[in-house]
């Protein structure tokens, strides 16, 4: 008898300790957990931590870039735009650049599109484009850039991404859509941005001139004001002439089609 309860005694004392056992490893995990959730939210001093979310389908579709940089193309306000032509005096006369000779300055044509507020859609376009950014970039590539007035762009019957063939063989619903939507946006884009691309500098009065996009361009004076043909695109004003070309600010658009 006294065996027997010698024995549910000890039987006893191992459950209580099984299950004292059971309950430490338990806090310990929960110790360990909350320990290591702490520590993630905690700043990195070594580096940075990478942390791996779910992302739903909808907020991965709403984080995705727009398929072309048009930020300049959406919201520009008209009376902005007539501060910055009114405001930027650097180069409100027009003056042509020497047929001969070239300067030597170290600035490029890129650091005059960066250097023209009234420009600066047309100036942000250049850059969506490897080439065209190479080019403008390339002191061995001479380039006269005739880039429209922000107002100019801005008064476009269509954006110049835009284009009335696609809409008719695409539908206004389908035409940019998709990835192949998006590359037809994005040629239209970079066909507009060339159109206004001449390859030489200095650039001869009457001289026809291919440009990157395969238009042919010239300009005339007429009195004090200068023309591109066709067209009669009024030029605005020109700046100094740089390493490898010159920006002349149009008050108008080459035709891109």
């Amino acid at each position: 008898m006294k065996n027997s309860v010698q024995n549910i005694q000890l039987a006893i004392y191992a459950t209580i300790l099984s299950l004292t056992l059971v309950w430490l490893i338990f806090a310990v995990a929960d110790t360990a957990a909350l320990a290591l959730r702490e520590w993630e939210f905690l700043p990195c001093v070594t580096g940075p931590r990478h942390h791996h979310h779910h992302i739903s389908s909808d907020q991965h579709q709403h984080q995705q870039p727009p398929p072309f940089k048009i930020k300049y193309l959406e919201f520009i306000d008209d009376d902005e735009i007539e501060e910055e032509e009114k405001g930027d005096s650097s180069a409100q006369n027009v003056i042509m650049p020497p047929v001969t000779g070239g300067d030597t300055s170290n600035l490029i044509v890129s650091d005059l599109l960066v250097k023209t507020p009234k420009i600066n859609v047309f100036a942000s376009l250049t850059r969506d484009f490897h080439p065209t950014a190479s080019r403008l970039n390339d002191k061995s590539q001479n380039t006269t850039v005739l880039a429209p007035l922000n107002s100019a762009i801005n008064a476009l019957p269509r954006k110049p991404w835009e284009d009335p063939e696609d809409y008719k063989h695409f539908g206004e619903a389908q035409a940019y859509k998709g990835d192949e939507g998006r590359d037809r946006a994005q040629r239209n884009l970079q066909r507009f941005v060339e159109a206004h691309l001449v390859p030489v500098s200095p650039w001869r009065e009457g001289e026809e001139v291919e440009t990157v996009g395969g238009g042919k361009v010239k300009w005339v004076k007429e009195g004090d004001t200068v023309f591109i043909e066709p067209g009669h695109i009024e030029v605005d004003s020109t700046a100094s002439e740089v390493s490898n070309g010159n920006v002349w600010v149009l008050k108008g658009v080459i035709n891109y089609r």
